[in-house]
């Protein structure tokens, strides 16, 4: 969670922890009502704000101490079952070093290689080499002499993009250091990302567009269904 949050809408945090995908809180609000002095909750970050989930309120702190506990010990579970997975279909995931990458300058060029990110910028579970090994596609901050910070890359375990600021950056891969499991990544990453850089497809005229509109039938009315408001912390 971001540091700069000590609260949760009344709740003071007394306590945040982030395992894998997931961040617990522990808060206290000595003003709430009876029964709801105490709160354990999930917190995702959407944008700019922060979205708290599954939120579970008692008076009683050992309760809700325990509570956290639990979703602390589950989340845990989650990532190793995880990082397991990716180490049965591509061997070693340990940590890339330095010692793997070609120096970094401020001359240098990202764009269309594969970069390392350094491993103090990862929590310490994803410090594997199948969160480390991205191909850089772009952004103000792979140019040489970047003045922008952002570099737009796919991971090459998964293909999903991402993106990361220049000083992330470990180094470039060495060729000779580049894993197996790497190269077919590689290989399909490159191809997206080059079928993404061709031409745009011409954009229908207004008259096209006047002549599909009248012709489209109107979509059914659907059935309305009663809603429930979430309740809010």
């Amino acid at each position: 969670m971001d540091e700069s949050i000590k609260n949760v809408g009344d709740y003071n945090v007394l306590n945040t922890i982030r395992v894998g995908h997931k961040e617990i809180v522990l808060g206290e609000n000595p003003k709430a009502e009876k029964g709801e002095r105490f709160l354990c909750c999930y917190v995702e970050q959407a944008a700019i704000w922060n979205v708290y989930q599954d939120g579970m309120v008692s008076d009683d702190f050992a309760e809700i101490a325990k509570l956290f506990g639990e979703r602390v010990t589950q989340a845990a579970d989650e990532i190793m079952k995880e990082n397991e997975h990716i180490k049965s279909q591509i061997g070693d995931d340990g940590e890339i070093k330095k010692d793997r990458c070609e120096p970094l300058s401020e001359q240098g060029d990202l764009e269309g290689k594969v970069i390392v990110i350094r491993g103090d910028v990862l929590r310490p579970e994803f410090r594997h080499a199948s969160r480390q090994l991205l191909l850089c596609t772009g952004g103000n901050g792979a140019q040489p002499m970047a003045r922008g910070r952002t570099c737009f890359c796919s991971y090459l375990y998964n293909g999903r993009q991402t993106s990361f600021y220049r000083s992330d950056v470990l180094g470039v891969i060495r060729p000779d250091a580049l894993p197996e499991w790497a190269k077919a990544g590689l290989e399909k990453a490159m191809a997206t990302w080059k079928g993404n850089e061709q031409p745009e497809k011409a954009k229908p005229s207004v008259k096209d567009r006047l002549k599909e509109a009248g012709s489209a039938k109107p979509d059914a009315p659907k059935a309305s269904s009663p809603r429930k408001e979430a309740p809010s912390l």
